[in-house]
């Protein structure tokens, strides 16, 4: 069921040379209503290491992407925008995802996911 709530929302201004975190936050719900993201292989290779270990798994994942919060400034790219989603997990720890907002287009690439105490 769409969020009612993001569909709603002024469309956000991708190609300037700036973009703030809570936007960058607006873009990927809004993409996540519309479609999953796609998962590269070294992120699906992380997810199988802790998903093996008992830690984070592709729902763990989503959640993160759907609830967490980005905290740093959005990295512009020649293809649009990198960013780390983090959330508090069971056990204290905070984990990250790191995604690409493709631009121009809907695409979510998910590089990486990873705990964020270990940088």
């Amino acid at each position: 069921m769409p969020n009612s709530n993001v569909a709603r929302m002024r469309p956000i201004r991708l190609d300037r040379d700036t973009l703030r975190t809570d936007e960058a936050e607006q873009e990927i719900r809004r993409r996540l209503d519309i479609g999953s993201p796609t998962v590269t292989l070294h992120a699906f290779e992380r997810l199988e290491e802790r998903e093996e270990q008992d830690q984070l798994n592709s729902a763990d994942m989503m959640r993160i992407l759907e609830k967490g919060f980005i905290q740093e400034e959005p990295e512009k790219t020649d293809e649009g925008w990198i960013v780390t989603v983090t959330m508090r997990m069971a056990g204290c720890r905070d984990a990250g995802v790191v995604t690409a907002i493709l631009v121009p287009g809907d695409d979510l690439i998910v590089i990486t996911v990873e705990w964020m105490d270990w940088l």
